[in-house]
């Protein structure tokens, strides 16, 4: 059932928020607030299911509005919906669900931009920077640290080696003897341990360059493609982003719904109930029945009232 505020506001007269004279004052004898108000607009805007969460006993006042008085009920409570979704709170909070709804924020936006930029050589380029900055950095260590470095790292292949299988266990355990022998010569041959220990860490990390290349390619397409999926739902965000779109959209439908309603449509009784003598009208909407429930007098003011939005929503495109 698609959501439509003029709708919403039907059901709420038919239900007995009756506002004329006194929007306010009416609201507070009803024992409703202006967050009941405001939340019931919020839910109608962001949701496909009408809906209209008032109170038997605020629905009953409804029996006792006379039908002259319905026009100007209606208008009044067009009024207060008008403001409610116009006001900066509003616009606010259907920015941050829209938001919520696509996933969207900034770092996102910032991070997709980056990766669709981004190729293979930009990250090659990068994780060489990076090992030049971490050689450079073991170079201006001492000896002293460098060697309390090694035990921690000869600590840790040990575990790898015992995890290790096959080819992979073969190759680890050869990088656990170098480690060693380095750990040995550093007792003896301070800077030689030194010059040996850095020459030994570059060609690790070149030799783990070119094992992880084919994975930093797949890793760089994956992220391409959540990038790709992420810009699709920016533009989706983008194009819903206008709350006024979405307005013009709502009362448009409504105008349209209250063109189709057939005020002289006949009913017949069946049982305890009556129903219409057109089969094709008994298929009809709820919103469509209520609307001719409502007569045609109220349903036109209110239709005036949509096509007076409308024209005026479209003037600020």
């Amino acid at each position: 059932m698609k959501k439509n505020f003029f709708v919403v506001a039907f059901i709420v007269v038919a239900g007995g928020w009756w506002i004329a004279a006194r929007p306010g004052d009416i609201v507070t004898d009803l024992g409703l607030t202006n967050e009941q108000v405001q939340e019931t607009a919020f839910t109608n805007v962001t949701s496909d299911q009408l809906t209209a969460p008032y109170s038997p006993k605020v629905r009953q006042l409804a029996k006792n509005i006379p039908n002259g008085s319905r026009v100007a009920a209606v208008q009044a409570l067009g009024g207060v919906v008008r403001s409610c979704v116009s006001s900066t709170a509003f616009k606010n909070r259907y920015q941050d669900w829209l938001k919520s709804k696509y996933g969207i924020s900034d770092e996102q936006t910032r991070e997709a931009a980056r990766t669709k930029n981004t190729s293979v050589d930009d990250l090659q380029t990068a994780y060489h920077q990076q090992a030049a900055q971490v050689q450079n950095a073991y170079s201006q260590m001492p000896p002293a640290t460098l060697a309390m470095m090694i035990q921690s790292q000869i600590q840790m292949l040990q575990q790898a080696v015992s995890e290790a299988e096959g080819d992979e266990k073969t190759a680890k355990t050869k990088e656990l003897t170098e480690l060693k022998r380095l750990q040995a010569l550093s007792k003896t041959k301070p800077d030689e341990f030194k010059k040996q220990y850095v020459a030994n860490f570059d060609k690790m990390l070149h030799q783990e360059m070119a094992k992880n290349a084919d994975r930093l390619e797949d890793d760089l397409a994956k992220s391409k493609h959540k990038a790709d999926d992420y810009q699709k739902r920016l533009a989706d965000y983008k194009a819903a982003s206008n709350l006024n779109t979405v307005l013009k959209q709502r009362l448009n439908e409504f105008i349209a719904l209250t063109g189709s309603v057939d005020f002289d449509a006949q009913l017949m009784k069946r049982g305890s109930k009556m129903e219409f003598v057109n089969p094709e009208y008994r298929t009809k909407s709820s919103n469509w029945k209520l609307l001719f429930r409502m007569g045609k007098e109220p349903v036109l003011a209110a239709r005036s009232f949509a096509q007076n939005w409308v024209n005026e929503l479209e003037t600020k495109k």
